[in-house]
């Protein structure tokens, strides 16, 4: 059986389809709310119903909001 994989919409790596969300289950709904706000200040494309890597989603929850 071939391994499905799916792109992240932000940094356009190919991912397994579970670790597209499985990260904001694990987040507090504040924690998940402040990294989506961020990702949207740096692409106002994304919107919370995209997934993200799990990279990606560590990398924008560590930034400070502009």
């Amino acid at each position: 059986m071939a391994d499905t994989k799916i792109k992240c919409p932000l940094c356009l790596e190919d991912v397994a389809p579970e670790e597209l969300r499985a990260h904001r289950e694990r987040d507090t709904r504040e924690m998940v709310e402040y990294t989506v706000g961020v990702i949207r200040s740096h692409h106002p494309e994304w919107t919370e119903k995209d997934a993200s890597c799990q990279r990606c989603w560590d990398y924008y929850q560590s930034l400070p909001t502009k």
